[in-house]
């Protein structure tokens, strides 16, 4: 589990390189409502923007019991470079770089291709075309990823109401099932989706903690992490802004 730590803490320090005055970080721990072996998770996220595009960074882990310990580490890091904000027809546009990876099972993944972000204010919504790269016996027919990501503050006009989260789906043929006794025969898992969408009320400004949110994330996917077939996890937890 050493090099789930130093992954994290690496991902964190380029991170903290690379961001500005403008970035904001996120912790928050979740609890599995239905239960499993992994009851409970950690998870760190943050988003900054500079003059040269934006970065965004998610990393954390499951906490599985008997006895507690972290399992499971993922991490992500993009970038969006946008060198002509200036210029009508194109600020909208930039070019996305990204490496994602699954600790644990030794899968990692670089990413290249262009996003779009809806011109709204106060809130970000982005969508994103990528060439995916695969390691390991991961291996593509159409190794192109397409990824959203929102963030909608003062949902409904409810101050302090927020609705974030990621959604994904990509091509992959994989051999590893998890519980399988035996390797799949390399014909599932065409397609991959995966979805967090999370709604979280700040209600930190009430008992003078200010950053400090409630709420809930919904995880949706198909064919993801090595469990065959459509999965729901719904969590909830607690979430600390600075």
């Amino acid at each position: 589990m050493k090099k789930v730590f130093a992954s994290l803490l690496l991902a964190a320090a380029v991170l903290a390189g690379a961001q500005t005055a403008s970035a904001q970080t996120d912790v928050r721990a979740l609890y599995n409502i239905y239960g499993s072996d992994t009851p409970g998770s950690l998870w760190l996220e943050s988003w900054g923007t500079d003059s040269w595009g934006d970065t965004f960074f998610q990393g954390g882990f499951g906490m599985q019991t008997g006895p507690l310990r972290p399992v499971g580490g993922r991490i992500e890091l993009a970038r969006d470079f946008n060198l002509w904000q200036e210029v009508p027809v194109l600020k909208d546009f930039s070019i996305h770089t990204e490496y994602n990876a699954i600790l644990n099972m030794g899968n990692s993944n670089w990413l290249f291709g262009i996003s779009y972000t809806v011109p709204v204010e106060k809130h970000l919504l982005r969508a994103t075309v990528s060439y995916k790269t695969f390691n390991g016996s991961a291996s593509s027919l159409a190794p192109v990823q397409v990824t959203l990501m929102w963030r909608m503050k003062d949902l409904f006009g409810a101050e302090g109401l927020e609705f974030r989260g990621l959604a994904k789906g990509w091509g992959e043929v994989t051999r590893y099932w998890y519980a399988e006794e035996k390797p799949s025969n390399g014909m599932m898992g065409l397609m991959i989706f995966t979805a967090n969408p999370q709604i979280w009320y700040a209600f930190g400004r009430f008992i003078n903690f200010d950053g400090l949110s409630i709420g809930t994330e919904l995880e949706f996917s198909y064919h993801w992490l090595g469990c065959f077939g459509f999965r729901f996890r719904p969590s909830a937890g607690l979430k600390l802004s600075f």
